[in-house]
């Protein structure tokens, strides 16, 4: 009896928490099984026979359905005193004892029935949870190592269904030998349900991108979106074409991207080579004029021998101040592509070698103070000029320095950074498969204590029956350097953030001492840092604000290329870096980000954004008003898939007439000459009119007709009306005119016309000699 105690505390439990529904019926069945089992056990070990089973029938039917307890108090005592489980245990550790004795001498005993009873029991409990599981849409596929994911959706009453990867050497046993080893929650219970969950679809796949979507037909929760790779902004080249989208999405303070200039070099494209090439030679004007504002007049003359002339500094003046005409649309002719000639070919050649050596070398200005303080200002004048149409060049300093980055490729490699155009283009064309980017390198970005940083934002997307959601975080965190900021030195150590990068490093010991061990900071340091350096309040909701309409700008930028497929989601790690003025400048997007706890900073948000993630994918689905964790809603695109043509309704235009006018303006009563223009009009047209009949009247000539025919024919005439007639007689006089105007020009006979096809006759069409024509041909085409 003690042995069905556990059965009917665990149906207890099962019942309390709704893991699975377990029916009165089978928990009846499950005792007297056990029951056939202990009366089994009791005659091998030669004890008397215990009570009846109908007693403990009747517990378990009050406990189960919850009755009172004092009526079973004293019966639970006394079969506690006569069975307590002390001796129950040395009865069943004498009886398999026994066993093994009779197996080894070949005796047959009704000992191995009782397994295959328990087995056959936790295999009909299990197919009732696989059941259940699959008509509720709960079976769930992690690939990888996101315990967290699993623990969430088993927290849930999911179910598992294994991949192949995963306790491989357990899913190789027969699915009997994993029944005698499976207990609540350990390995070889979530393997045998594995097991029987096979033939299943998942409902909830976790998998890689790389991977094959399955099961596609019951439109499962799948951690990935599909879309074109021209706008996959999961990859640098994607980003570059969703920055050449995103012009057409932007608007204030909703949508818009502050991305570093790009430029693909990795193909064969010729146009956007030589627009690198002129931008670069553009930066190295405007790099020239801040290096002359940030330095003091003294320190960049040397009137007697300095080495480089002031025409260097009027070439740079008039490439910016060109750009400011460009910018500001001022002429087309500004904006019109034009190939250098070979004068200033050489004068930009001259120009860039001189222009390296000051920023290089340090070299000297052969001007005196006065005219550096009037370049001086004329720079800062059209720097501030310059940069208030384009924002971005802002972020520059006084080195042109560019970051080159292959397109498909993350977590660093393969990035370099490089100051000299024969440099990055050699680069580029000797890795021509890896794609190369050559973007902008930020070189004035915001330090903390002459350290850079970046920010790790979390994005999540989701799609639904007809809305695209875009979910951002209200939680990241930063990650440092391990080296000091500075522009003479290019490693990665102290350029690049990323902390698959940054672990291989150690932090340098004159590194400031208020700045982490591990290379990361939490928001909440992040805030109080603002508070120490005295940022202006509301800092950061301004900097959280400039993130959120960066991505939903990229997301509208890729949503034309977007596979809309329902149930679909993904999280992104974001990185984002800030500009001096504390404004947020996207640098890449991380279609599979790190989720490791790596440091005590990521041990703490990661658990946390993937439970809020499940939150946002699987409870707000089946219940709008559920919590969605620190995920909030920055952006909603509806959208509708028209799978087939509607034949009845090809088209159909929804709209409102637009007016013009509300009440349209009376009519003006027109002037004299107004009335003297309309006159004159019409008299042109009316001499237009005559001249075009006159060439009719030319054009019309009639076959040849005999003497008899036309002897035939006059009496036909007489018959006309006077006004007929008297039209017939002019007509006739005009082309005889015409006739002997032409015999006497050219020598040839005349032509005689049909008068019968002037008064209406309709007769059949006249046939041309070859004489007619070319008489026709000389009188229309000879010189007037």
């Amino acid at each position: 009896m003690t042995t069905s105690q556990p059965m009917q505390s665990g149906a207890a439990t099962t019942n309390r928490t709704h893991r699975y529904y377990n029916p009165v019926s089978k928990i009846q069945s499950l005792i007297h099984n056990l029951d056939a089992e202990l009366v089994q056990l009791c005659k091998q070990c030669s004890v008397p026979k215990p009570p009846t089973s109908s007693n403990m029938n009747a517990s378990a039917r009050h406990s189960s359905y919850g009755l009172g307890s004092a009526a079973s108090t004293p019966q639970r005592g006394m079969l506690a005193s006569h069975y307590d489980q002390d001796s129950i245990n040395k009865l069943l550790a004498r009886a398999r004892s026994i066993s093994a004795q009779r197996s080894t001498s070949g005796a047959t005993t009704p000992m191995s029935l009782a397994p295959d009873a328990q087995k056959r029991q936790l295999r009909n409990v299990y197919r009732t949870r696989v059941i259940d599981a699959y008509r509720n849409r709960r079976i769930f596929t992690v690939y990888g190592n996101y315990h967290t994911v699993r623990r969430a959706l088993v927290r849930r009453g999911w179910l598992e269904k294994l991949p192949p990867t995963r306790y491989a050497k357990l899913q190789s046993m027969s699915e009997d030998a994993l029944l005698e080893h499976a207990r609540r929650g350990n390995d070889y219970e979530t393997v045998v349900i594995s097991k029987m969950i096979n033939h299943f679809p998942s409902f909830f796949i976790w998998q890689s991108k790389a991977q094959r979507d399955q099961f596609s037909e019951v439109r499962p929760y799948r951690n990935r979106v599909r879309r074109s790779h021209f706008l996959d902004f999961s990859t640098k080249v994607g980003l570059v074409g969703c920055a050449e989208q995103e012009r057409w999405f932007r608007e204030d303070g909703v949508c818009g991207m502050s991305y570093p200039r790009f430029y693909r070099l990795g193909g064969n494209n010729v146009e956007e080579r030589m627009a690198f090439i002129e931008d670069y030679q553009q930066t190295q004007a405007r790099s020239l004029l801040r290096y002359i504002v940030d330095h003091k007049p003294a320190e960049l003359i040397d009137a007697d021998c300095g080495s480089i002339m002031s025409t260097t500094l009027d070439f740079a003046l008039s490439k910016v101040k060109q750009m400011v005409r460009q910018a500001e649309h001022y002429s087309l002719d500004d904006a019109r592509a034009k190939s250098p000639t070979p004068a200033e070919v050489v004068e930009i050649q001259c120009f860039m070698m001189h222009s390296a050596d000051v920023l290089k070398s340090q070299a000297k200005f052969r001007v005196n103070d006065k005219v550096m303080t009037e370049y001086a200002r004329l720079a800062r004048q059209y720097l501030d000029q310059i940069e208030a149409l384009r924002p971005d060049y802002s972020w520059d300093g006084c080195r042109n320095l560019w970051i080159l980055k292959p397109g498909y490729q993350s977590r660093g490699i393969g990035i370099v950074i490089r100051n000299c155009l024969d440099d990055i283009l050699q680069w580029t064309t000797n890795n021509q498969n890896k794609k190369y980017i050559v973007q902008k390198y930020i070189e004035r970005p915001y330090l903390v204590y002459r350290t850079k940083f970046d920010i790790r934002q979390y994005m999540l997307l989701t799609i639904g029956e007809s809305k695209v959601t875009v979910w951002t975080y209200r939680d990241c965190y930063l990650r440092f350097s391990s080296q000091e900021y500075t522009l003479d030195d290019l490693r990665e150590s102290i350029h690049l953030t990323n902390n698959s990068v940054q672990k291989r490093y150690k932090n340098k010991l004159s590194r400031d001492p208020r700045l982490p061990k591990h290379n990361m900071w939490s928001l909440e340091q992040f805030k109080a840092h603002l508070r120490h350096v005295g940022a202006p309040e509301g800092t950061w909701a301004n900097i959280y604000n400039g993130i959120k309409q960066n991505l939903v700008a990229v997301v509208m930028a890729s949503l034309d290329e977007t596979d809309l497929v329902k149930n679909a989601f993904e999280l992104y790690g974001c990185d984002f870096m800030l500009d001096e003025q504390y404004n947020p400048i996207l640098i890449e997007i991380n279609s599979t980000p790190d989720l490791s706890p790596s440091t005590e900073v990521t041990s703490r948000i990661c658990p946390v954004v993937i439970k809020d993630c499940i939150r946002v994918v699987v409870d707000l689905a089946k219940n709008p008003q559920a919590p969605t964790g620190l995920f909030e809603r920055a952006f909603e695109v509806n959208y509708t898939v028209n799978n087939g043509a509607d034949v009845q309704h090809p088209l159909e235009l929804n709209g409102k007439q637009m007016t013009l006018f509300e009440n349209l303006p009376p009519k003006v009563k027109p002037n004299n000459r107004t009335l003297m223009l309309r006159k004159i009009l019409n008299k042109v047209r009316e001499s237009a009119s005559s001249k075009l009949d006159k060439f009719k009247d030319k054009i019309e000539t009639p076959a040849k007709v005999s003497k008899a025919a036309q002897a035939a024919k006059v009496p036909k005439v007489a018959k006309v009306p006077k006004v007929a007639k008297a039209s017939v007689s002019s007509k006739k006089k005009k082309v005889a005119k015409s006739a002997t105007a032409s015999k006497a020009s050219s020598g040839t006979p005349s032509v005689q016309v049909s008068v019968t096809q002037h008064v209406g006759h309709v007769g059949p069409k006249p046939i041309l000699t070859s004489s007619t024509r070319e008489n026709l041909a000389l009188q229309y085409t000879a010189p007037k």
